[in-house]
C-alpha cells in the first residue's frame, strides 16, 4: 500500500511539473486593412455591422480562419472622395499564427 502511494505521488509530481507545449492554436495575429470608399473587395454595406459581415464573407470564400473581426475608426477620413480613399477605419481580422495564414491575409490586402 505505501508503495503505491509512493508511485501515485511520483506521477502526481512528474504531471504536475511538467510545462506544457503550446499548440499552434494557441497562437493568434492580429491583421489588419484600412478601408476604401468603395475600392474593397467586397460589397459596400451601410453600417459597420454589415460591412463586417460582407468582409467575413469575403475571408470565408478565401477559405481562411476568422477568430475575430472588428471594424474602428482610427483616423479621420481622406478628405477625397474617390474609391481608393480612406474613411479612416481600419478592419481588424485576428486568426492562427502561422508565415502561411499570414501570408494568405496579406495577398487580399491584411498586414501586420
Amino acid at each position: 500500500m505505501k508503495a503505491r502511494m509512493i508511485s501515485l505521488s511520483v506521477i502526481a509530481i512528474l504531471l504536475f511539473s511538467c510545462e506544457r507545449d503550446i499548440k499552434i492554436g494557441d497562437k493568434y495575429v492580429t491583421l489588419s486593412r484600412k478601408q476604401t470608399y468603395c475600392a474593397d473587395p467586397w460589397p459596400m454595406a451601410a453600417s459597420d455591422s454589415l460591412t463586417l459581415e460582407n468582409v467575413k464573407a469575403y475571408i470565408n470564400a478565401n477559405n481562411l480562419y476568422i477568430a475575430d473581426l472588428t471594424i474602428r475608426l482610427d483616423t479621420a477620413p481622406d478628405l477625397c472622395a474617390a474609391c481608393f480613399c480612406k474613411t479612416g477605419k481600419t478592419i481588424y481580422v485576428s486568426t492562427l499564427y502561422s508565415d502561411t495564414m499570414v501570408a494568405r491575409y496579406g495577398r487580399i490586402g491584411f498586414t501586420q
